[in-house]
């Protein structure tokens, strides 16, 4: 554990060993093809993955044609996007910078933000700046999309403990706690090894945002709600839905 806020310290091996289940490549591939159809992206289009992490969404949208920089706070993720471009034959550009100071003035033809890296930040005022980052980093017309979790689905599934054995037989205790006062949820590990020693990892906390919210807070900071999906396979919204994925424009 850390002093570091949580997105700063989280990140890195566990975080991969804790949610590799849900990393699968077909279900990148699926995500990615989504975002495809979702934006309506075309070959040599230039798009920021936003909180890029290593790099998932960036490679397969870079092999599709796309002009894709990889924005991230970790250089360790960075650093694997960029070897595994060079593997893969492609071209991506990297760059480290806080998700609030993108620092990009109209550069772009789209942005995504992906798996829920939307509401990381101490208040709604922070959160505000990314929105306004990406506005300004939008070409006039230019698409974004963002991928959250979806607030009322948590409301109705949320399980408080849950386990899940991970890369080396390492068990991993995850507690959940939604506070419905300030809409935040707060997920922390612990990981047993299978020697028996225990580690608290740090966990993330984020604010988790209704859609009428989030439709507010793109309104006042230069972007407009196209449409809403529900999840990857272009489900409609809606209360049961596990994803609330935003589609938005800079008029």
């Amino acid at each position: 554990m850390t002093d570091a806020p949580w997105y700063e310290s989280f990140f890195g091996d566990n975080y991969l060993d804790v949610y590799g289940h849900q990393l699968s490549a077909e279900g990148v591939e699926h995500e990615a093809s989504f975002v495809e159809r979702a934006l309506a992206l075309k070959a040599g289009e230039s798009l920021l993955d936003l909180c890029c992490g290593p790099g998932r969404h960036a490679l397969l949208l870079a092999q599709r044609g796309l002009r894709v920089t990889a924005l991230d706070l970790s250089q360790p993720y960075l650093d694997a996007a960029a070897a595994e471009a060079k593997r893969r034959g492609i071209e991506i550009e990297t760059v480290r910078a806080d998700m609030r100071a993108p620092g990009f003035d109209g550069r772009f033809d789209a942005v995504i933000n992906m798996f829920s890296s939307f509401g990381y930040l101490e208040s709604e005022a922070e959160d505000a700046k990314v929105l306004r980052g990406v506005a300004a980093a939008l070409r006039p017309s230019g698409r974004a999309l963002f991928d959250l979790i979806n607030r009322e689905w948590v409301i109705r599934n949320q399980v408080a403990n849950e386990s899940r054995t991970g890369a080396n037989e390492t068990v991993y205790l995850e507690h959940r706690e939604l506070n419905l006062v300030t809409s935040r949820n707060h997920v922390t590990f612990i990981a047993v090894a299978s020697d028996g020693r225990r580690r608290d990892l740090d966990g993330h906390h984020i604010r988790l945002y209704t859609l009428t919210e989030l439709i507010g807070m793109l309104e006042a900071t230069g972007l407009r709600l196209e449409r809403v999906y529900g999840g990857f396979d272009g489900e409609v919204y809606g209360v049961d839905t596990r994803r609330m994925i935003v589609v938005a424009t800079k008029p």
